[in-house]
């Protein structure tokens, strides 16, 4: 069980591999001062940076600046590009989005050969530490499948699995969320939900622990669980949700924020190596908290 977001950065401190962080475009204080802060805990992390040395030099302590590499490049398209090629397979290298649009960050990923060799759907991953919640709770996918279908569903299952055992959950429980616990045959989203639990079970995902369907308070409540009769080692206590589309997922972690008080941090993943993908707007430990469970989850 991990408790916070703060556990992956002391994690980071203790790590004892090399690992590569390559950002694009770090043309503002709050990613200078996460990347800084991340490469001073330990001498193993390396960092590169993608974009306008006048601008990066201007933001970045002198001390730091001696430590980095810069890489200048002309435009957006370029310096994502350039970061993007210079991971050449690795799986200890990080990949962070700086203050460049998201959608050219994203298209310019999706193009290159480094991501295309992985041969997986790539999804997003949300980590939100919740008040009162006892653990982290893994949301996906609120950014980038809009609409699954069964195949699609699966890889983002998968993806997860995958990165949760990453980061030190040797056997995560995974919540595909639906609107009843019961199927419907007339309901698509409930009969997904029951196969991507059957597929599980044949050990389709590796080593987790699949429910589905199961609406929000059974996967998070014990109490929801039993009063409805549900006998799951999934139910009250699921690691992830796996939501049935964007939208849901997206206004879920939305909610949590804004009305929940949460914080989160975030990464797509099934790329090969972690991508940091967080907002221009957001604040430093946000940042700084992607960045270490990306790193945590290379290093895995």
């Amino acid at each position: 069980m991990i408790s916070s977001l703060s556990v992956f950065m002391h994690k980071v401190k203790d790590l004892d591999k090399k690992i590569r962080i390559l950002c694009v475009q770090p043309h503002d204080k709050s990613t200078v001062e996460a990347l800084r802060s991340v490469a001073e805990s330990n001498s193993n992390i390396e960092v590169t940076m993608y974009g306008s040395f006048e601008k990066i030099s201007e933001i970045t302590p002198a001390e730091f600046l001696k430590e980095v590499e810069i890489v200048e490049g002309e435009t957006e398209e370029e310096n994502a590009s350039r970061a993007a090629a210079s991971v050449n397979g690795e799986t200890q290298a990080v990949l962070m989005k700086g203050n460049i649009n998201t959608a050219v960050f994203l298209r310019t990923l999706f193009r290159s050969e480094n991501v295309k060799t992985a041969g997986r759907l790539i999804s997003h991953i949300s980590c939100m530490e919740i008040p009162d919640h006892p653990k982290l709770l893994f949301i996906t996918d609120g950014t980038v499948n809009v609409a699954p279908d069964l195949r699609e569903k699966a890889e983002i299952l998968r993806n997860a699995a995958g990165f949760a055992r990453s980061i030190g959950l040797k056997c995560p429980k995974i919540a595909v969320i639906g609107i009843n616990e019961r199927i419907s045959v007339t309901n698509r989203d409930l009969i997904e939900a029951a196969a991507l639990s059957k597929m599980a079970e044949r050990g389709e995902f590796g080593e987790c622990l699949v429910d589905g369907p199961m609406p929000l308070d059974t996967a998070l409540k014990k109490e929801a669980a039993l009063n409805k009769g549900i006998q799951s080692e999934v139910g009250g206590d699921a690691d992830i949700l796996v939501c049935s589309n964007l939208e849901s997922a997206a206004n879920l972690i939305k909610g949590l924020v804004h009305l929940g008080k949460s914080r989160t941090a975030g990464l797509l993943i099934g790329t090969g190596f972690p991508v940091v993908l967080t907002s221009r707007s957001d604040d430093e430990f946000a940042k700084m908290a992607s960045l270490s469970m990306a790193i945590v989850s290379a290093a895995g």
